[in-house]
């Protein structure tokens, strides 16, 4: 299994499959819109994206499973930052299961297949809705932030959109282009603990949407299965559950 260098990343595309786990960040990979890493054997591959999302494609035979539980999912391992790999299949989890150390889970996928985009919902008087700009890159702090996403902020900046609610100085809401395509956007969302339940979340979610449909992309959220308030804001603001799969990572010591 051998790396992929970046002149090669757009002969990767033909490994990539809808497969229940989504196409969204192995293409941001690949056409080179967000940094990853790209693996191949030349009948397999795994795309790695930034944020330690990843994804096999293609024949994915026992000896290609087995090179990526040696490199990325045994605590043997060091890992320049984190590895969860996503899997629909349940030869392939199981087989993952079978080795020490790893940890199964699973992710929800949800689509959004209205025709538009919910209208506008205002921010409280006292707070403002902005797009995510340069200094704000640097105020979102939390999980699930565009630094989470994005190695850099010009990176962000060139290829992503985000959208934040300011209160006075501190960023309470935000929602963001997790991973973009050509084709779709997945909408990472956080609020801050202080602020939730307030309704900002929504907020800058259907502001999210509105820019998919502006940019013609198919909106996306994903979320883990654990996570019931992901769950239900992405009903709430129409999204519908169209897939699940497994996640797998290592245990960590």
């Amino acid at each position: 299994m051998q790396k992929l260098s970046l002149a090669e990343y757009e002969s990767a595309r033909q490994y990539i499959r809808e497969n229940g786990c989504g196409t969204v960040y192995p293409l941001s990979i690949a056409e080179k819109r967000q940094s990853g890493d790209i693996f191949s054997d030349n009948s397999s591959a795994l795309f790695w994206h930034y944020s330690g999302f990843a994804f096999i494609y293609g024949g994915l035979d026992e000896p290609f499973l087995d090179k990526v539980y040696n490199c990325f999912l045994s605590n043997k391992q060091k890992l320049s930052r984190r590895f969860i790999l996503f899997v629909n299949d349940e030869k392939i989890k199981d087989h993952f299961l079978s080795k020490d150390g790893i940890n199964i889970g699973k992710r929800y996928f949800y689509e959004y297949r209205k025709a538009s985009a919910p209208d506008s919902i205002g921010p409280p008087e006292n707070m403002k809705l902005c797009e995510i700009s340069s200094e704000l890159f640097d105020k979102v702090q939390g999980k699930v932030t565009p630094m989470f996403s994005w190695c850099s902020k010009n990176e962000f900046l060139k290829h992503g959109k985000g959208y934040c609610i300011s209160d006075g100085e501190n960023a309470a809401a935000w929602a963001f282009s997790a991973a973009i395509s050509s084709d779709e956007i997945d909408v990472g969302i956080e609020t801050k603990s202080e602020y939730r339940h307030s309704g900002l979340g929504k907020v800058t979610a259907i502001r999210m949407l509105q820019y998919c449909f502006q940019q013609n992309k198919r909106p996306i959220w994903a979320c883990d299965s654990n996570n019931t308030a992901s769950q239900k804001l992405a009903e709430k603001i129409g999204f519908e559950k169209t897939a699940e799969c497994y996640t797998v990572r290592r245990t960590e010591p």
